[in-house]
């Protein structure tokens, strides 16, 4: 895994690459996972194909990869998505999932907005720091 900044896409199968096939924006908080703290119509649902584009501020190529499922989270009235990717991205993430009760805490206090709440608590990862994959920490201490 690379320790540069990432750049997570959430793009509309499909549709025209050049311009126009983000539907949104999220964090990846593991390897193999991405939140996307405000999911379009029909992503939560399934009507919506889309794939993870994830892209290093470096010259590094770019990558696409499938979805292979969803999850619909719940917290605080507010709901967002989950992604589980079909292959592990090369990049280390860029934000850290907070537990349950901190995120519903945040996005309580924020007033239901979860993109607010989860940048408050958990993402982006600072400049500099890496999250710990296996622990999904920001500079884990349990880590050499």
């Amino acid at each position: 895994m690379t320790a540069e900044r990432v750049v997570v896409s959430i793009e509309e199968e499909g549709a025209p690459r050049a311009g126009g096939s983000r539907v949104a924006t999220g964090w990846l908080v593991e390897p193999t996972r991405v939140v996307v703290p405000d999911p379009p119509p029909g992503l939560l649902d399934g009507s919506l194909a889309v794939a993870i584009v994830l892209a290093g501020e470096d010259e590094s190529p770019i990558e696409r990869i499938p979805m292979a499922g969803v999850n619909a989270v719940r917290l605080a009235g507010a709901e967002f998505a989950v992604l589980d990717l079909a292959t592990a991205s090369r990049h280390a993430p860029n934000a850290v999932m907070p537990e349950p009760v901190v995120l519903e805490a945040a996005i309580a206090a924020h007033g239901g907005d979860v993109r607010a709440a989860f940048e408050a608590t958990g993402g982006p990862v600072p400049p500099g720091d890496r999250a710990c994959a296996k622990h999904n920490i920001v500079n884990c201490a349990r880590c050499p």
